[in-house]
């Protein structure tokens, strides 16, 4: 019995980090355009949601898994778990404008409410990065010491919410302390 809750307090956790603090990054939409990847064939699609119709199939890395707008709708940022890259997608030519190397098994993403920085969870470095979007760099790295998977960033932009899978926790970085 203790198992089962622990397992459905991890999952609750996860759920209040993708649906309820980022609501911006998920889906990944910029208007008219959802953007989804396609693992298999290491491209993501824009998709015209008006239509329903393919309209750009984009290359990115190897294994595309989180991916999310910029809240101007400019970039989708597109996270490359196989080779720990972070692909920049201009949405008006649906072309790769910057790759940023990030930590090992890149696996989630979200850009801050401003669009000025991503975080992203590097699950097999144990570490999360964060991006400047203007410079497509890696301006920090905070070491987390356990597996991670979703994240989210509070609609001010002050904290993010960090999914640490072995522990079964969330923990929070406050962003004025590494920015």
């Amino acid at each position: 019995m203790k198992k089962s809750r622990n397992m459905l307090s991890i999952f609750f956790m996860i759920f209040v980090c993708f649906y309820l603090l980022s609501p911006s990054s998920f889906p990944a939409q910029a208007q008219p355009f959802a953007y989804v990847t396609n693992a298999g064939i290491n491209s993501v699609s824009a998709i015209d949601t008006a239509t329903n119709t393919v309209t750009a199939n984009v290359s990115v890395g190897f294994y595309p898994f989180g991916v999310a707008v910029g809240p101007d709708g400019k970039n989708v940022y597109v996270v490359n778990a196989w080779n720990g890259t972070v692909s920049v997608i201009d949405t008006a030519t649906n072309t790769v404008t910057a790759t940023v190397s990030v930590g090992s098994g890149p696996m989630e993403i979200a850009v801050t409410p401003d669009g000025k920085n991503a975080y992203v969870t590097n699950a097999s470095s144990y570490t999360v990065s964060v991006i400047d979007t203007a410079t497509n760099s890696v301006t920090a790295t905070v070491f987390m010491g356990d597996y991670l998977a979703g994240l989210a960033v509070t609609p001010d932009g002050k904290s993010v919410y960090v999914v640490r899978v072995y522990s079964g926790t969330v923990s929070v970085i406050d962003a004025a302390q590494i920015l």
